[in-house]
Formats: structure tokens, sequence, C-alpha cells
């Protein structure tokens, strides 16, 4: 154990009088948004040929916020900037219900986003502890990418319950795959972020906060932020 310890203390030491010319981790995130409510009418086939019937109404809750999880790699060996990559799924639970006269069914659905990041970031200042730790506090810029699910509606319902019947009929789960994939939002635009970075020998952990522009990724908005934390590795 002795020798272990001085084999790989002075490896340690070295990488703490610096910060990271690559890393990597996880990332965990809280995204902020709100996506309203809305309500449609609930239209049936007309038995006799003639227009939709509308025998009731369609109604998904507004609903705020997603969670995520994600990786990350940066490179810290370029002049003047840091390059950083990230890839994340984030997603959130919401109600919907469809009512006519007689009753109502309450249902649950879910919302979620795969995204991709590049970053350059740029040092605004350090500090550090000799020997075992460093702080920076960063900002950056960068571009993105993202696919979403569409909001569930009475469509989508018809599509992936047989014969669309919405009080008896039972979801395929086969159908909703290709609904959902046919019919997936694809998205791109760019970010601005910034937060600190906390290095004790080779373990990383950042704090930041980054928001996103990008139309159409949240219903109705043309950009969301988010908090993340990240912890991994730095060599």
């Amino acid at each position: 154990m002795k020798k272990i310890i001085q084999t790989f203390l002075p490896i340690f030491i070295l990488s703490s009088q610096v910060f990271a010319i690559a890393g990597f981790g996880i990332n965990l995130n809280q995204s902020m948004f709100s996506i309203d409510k809305s309500t449609s009418p609930l239209l049936i086939k007309d038995p006799d040929g003639g227009d939709p019937l509308n025998v009731g109404s369609f109604t998904q809750n507004s609903f705020d916020n997603g969670y995520g999880v994600g990786g990350y790699l940066y490179i810290d060996a370029i002049p003047v900037v840091d390059i950083d990559i990230e890839g994340s799924i984030i997603g959130s639970l919401y109600d919907f219900s469809f009512a006519n006269a007689v009753d109502t069914v309450n249902q649950q659905f879910g919302w979620a986003d795969a995204s991709g990041y590049i970053t350059l970031q740029k040092k605004i200042f350090k500090l550090s502890i000799p020997l075992l730790a460093k702080a920076k506090l960063s900002a950056g810029i960068g571009i993105n990418n993202h696919t979403s699910t569409p909001m569930i509606n009475q469509n989508m319902l018809t599509a992936v319950i047989p014969d669309g019947d919405l009080e008896n009929g039972n979801l395929d789960p086969d159908e909703l795959i290709t609904y959902l994939d046919n019919n997936k939002i694809s998205a791109s635009g760019f970010h601005i972020q910034g937060g600190l970075q906390f290095k004790l020998l080779i373990l990383d952990s950042f704090l930041f906060y980054r928001h996103v522009i990008a139309d159409d990724v949240i219903p109705g908005a043309k950009g969301f932020g988010s908090l993340n934390l990240r912890l991994g590795m730095g060599f």
C-alpha cells in the first residue's frame, strides 16, 4: 500500500497544480420551462358520413420543468478556449384527460428531449489551494441540437389505439413508437452558459447555468434555461 501511495501521489499532486487537459463524467440537470394547458374538441366519426361530431373535450394539462441526465467530455489543452461536448436526455410527466357528457377519463403521459451541445468556454478567473484544489469561473457560447416528442392529443391517441376507441381500446406500443418517430420534433439553436468548476486532485465538479435559444423544443417557447451539476474526473 505504501508503494502504491508513493507511486500515484505525485501524479495526483501534479494534476492538481493545473486544470485537467481533458475530463469526462456525468451531468445532472433541471430544465426550467412552463407548458400551458390546452383544450380541444373531442371528435368522433359521424355514422351517417357527415362532419365529425363534437362529443366532449380533450385536455392536455399544464406542467413545469424537466429533469435529466447525460454525459460530458471537455478538452482544456487548446490555447485561449476550452471545448466542451455534452449529450443529455430530459423528461417530464404530465396529465391529460378526455371528457364527454357522462364521464371524464384522466391519464398521464410523458414528454422527453434528447439533446447535444458543443460549447467553447473561456476562463474568467481562477483560485487555487496549493497542492490540493483549484476553482475557476468560466463562461461559454455554443450550438445545440434537439429531438423531442410531440405533445399528446386526440390524433395521437386514435393513431395508437386500435379502431380509435379511446374509452375501451388498449394502447399499441409498436404503433406508439412509430407515431413518435414519425412526428418527432427536431430543432437546433445556440446557447450561453456560465458557472464554477471545482477540482480536487483528479476529481472534477461543475455547477453552471445554461440558457438555450431554440424554437419549438419547448412547445410555444423560443428557449429555456437549465441548472447543471457535473461530477467526473479530469486528467
